[in-house]
């Protein structure tokens, strides 16, 4: 661990990159060995889609998106989200997003999950339960992920199975546009 106040601020992860975590189909599939990871997308931020970082930075789609989706859940569902929030879609996958695309556990708007049909990961090396890890995003020279632009912008990503985000508290936290009231 680093004293030196200069030094830039590392993130701490559960796994390490290449954990790999075993677990079986419930169906009689086959047993998997794959790494595992949850994958936060925002409301509306696929809007990212439509881009490429050397077309627009993180932190003006990050404005376009505040400003289009802020108040949008709340004013068509106002007993469920206060103004300015936002839900938070989650799947299980893999980091390179491919083959694996399952809500995950412990979501109660889904009654069928991960869990449903397959039996819960166990590393692979030392059969420790998987405490599910949230996937880095990234808008960037050589990165261009879905939503991507909300980590670039904001230096963060949500907690586990967070269900909201308040896109004003976050904003003005990272000192980013946020839409008025």
């Amino acid at each position: 661990m680093t004293t030196d106040p200069d030094a830039p601020a590392t993130t701490a992860l559960p796994y390490g990159s290449g954990n790999r975590w075993t677990f079986t189909s419930r169906s009689g599939g086959p047993t998997q060995t794959e790494e595992l990871a949850l994958h936060a997308l925002p409301g509306g931020a696929e809007q990212s889609d439509g881009y490429l970082p050397d077309e627009i930075t993180a932190e003006d789609l990050w404005a376009k998106w505040a400003g289009g989706v802020a108040d949008s859940y709340h004013n068509q569902h106002p007993d469920q989200f206060r103004p300015g929030e936002i839900p938070i879609y989650w799947t299980v996958t893999r980091p390179g997003m491919d083959g694996i695309f399952e809500p995950p556990p412990h979501v109660p708007s889904r009654p069928e999950n991960f869990l449903t049909h397959y039996t819960h990961p166990v590393n692979a090396v030392t059969e420790e339960r998987l405490n599910w890890p949230v996937l880095d995003r990234e808008w960037n020279s050589t990165e261009a992920h879905k939503g991507g632009f909300i980590q670039q912008a904001t230096g963060g990503k949500p907690s586990p199975l967070q269900p909201t985000m308040d896109i004003r508290q976050i904003g003005a936290a990272a000192g980013l546009y946020v839409p008025p009231l």
